[in-house]
Parts: C-alpha cells; sequence; structure tokens
C-alpha cells in the first residue's frame, strides 16, 4: 500500500514571509510525512530578503521558494490542512475552500509592519521565524491537541450562534 502525504497550504497575503519560512519548516522538520505549499491573497513579486536570510541562518534554504497566488492551488489540488499564518489573509481569505480537510489559525506578528523600525526588522524576522518554527515543531509532536482546541473553538461558536437564534425568536 502506498502512503500518501499529508498535504499542507500555509497562507498568508504576500506570501513573502510568514507562509514561506512556514513552509520551509514543515518541509525541513516533516518533509518525509508532509507535502508543503504556501500562496498568499495577493502575493508580492519575490521573497522578502531577511526571510531567505534569517531562514539561511538557521540551516534551511527557501532561496528556491517563490510567492504564488491562491488561485494556484484553489480547486486544483486537495489539502488535509489550510493553515493561516496572518490576521489579513484571515480576514480576507473565503470562508469555503473546495477540497481542504480542516483550517487552522496561527497568526503571527508581520516583521514587515509599519509599527517595526527599519533599524529592528531584521531582529523581527528572527523573532517571528523563532515563533513559526516551535509552533511548527509543536504541531508535529502532539497535533491531537491542535484539533482538539479547534474543535472546542467551533462548539463554542455553535452554542453562541444557538444562543442567539434563541434570544431572537424569544
Amino acid at each position: 500500500m502506498v502512503h500518501r502525504k499529508t498535504r499542507v497550504l500555509f497562507l498568508c497575503t504576500q506570501n513573502s514571509a510568514r507562509s514561506q519560512m512556514a513552509e520551509g519548516f514543515l518541509r525541513s522538520h516533516g518533509g518525509d510525512r508532509f507535502e508543503v505549499y504556501s500562496a498568499g491573497i495577493s502575493p508580492s513579486g519575490e521573497i522578502h530578503s531577511y526571510a531567505v536570510r534569517v531562514m539561511e541562518e538557521v540551516g534551511v534554504d527557501v532561496g528556491d521558494q517563490y510567492p504564488k497566488g491562491l488561485r494556484t492551488y484553489l480547486g486544483k489540488v486537495g489539502f488535509n490542512y489550510l493553515i493561516i499564518v496572518c490576521a489579513r489573509a484571515e480576514r480576507d481569505c473565503p470562508k469555503t475552500f473546495p477540497g481542504v480537510g480542516t483550517t487552522l489559525t496561527w497568526i503571527f506578528d508581520d516583521p514587515r509592519g509599519e509599527d517595526v523600525p527599519e533599524g529592528e526588522r531584521l531582529e523581527k524576522f528572527r523573532e517571528v521565524r523563532d515563533e513559526i518554527e516551535l509552533k511548527i515543531k509543536g504541531w508535529l509532536a502532539r497535533p491531537e491537541e491542535e484539533l482538539a482546541r479547534l474543535k472546542e473553538e467551533r462548539e463554542r461558536e455553535r452554542r453562541e450562534r444557538r444562543g442567539l437564534e434563541e434570544a431572537g425568536r424569544s
């Protein structure tokens, strides 16, 4: 029997930093078990040079990766997991994805954010890189915890909706 790898798509706004780092880390730490992709809602022209640099610092080469739009995969490739890594992508992305099993949301700060002074930007990239790696390593070690948290969140949302509907009827 041939065992198919679990397909994961990391989604960000521009697909130039966080989603690219996440793709590189999952490929590095779990490439034997995962087929890893990344995309952006509004992809930029290239990966941010600091993203490439900080990943090289920890021995992960993302130099061959490039920004891709969500349309590259949507409806063409099925994914076991869609992992959204930035708040803007979470807000702007479609609520339903054909061919996606489970959607997870792991929000990381934007290392290119306007609130990050240029002199501190490289250090912010390192900080976000380390947070992404820790999250991925934790998920690889205990994926059931992430799924249990997601199930709990959805159940809470269902209860809140039911409560609102009942309040509206009375």
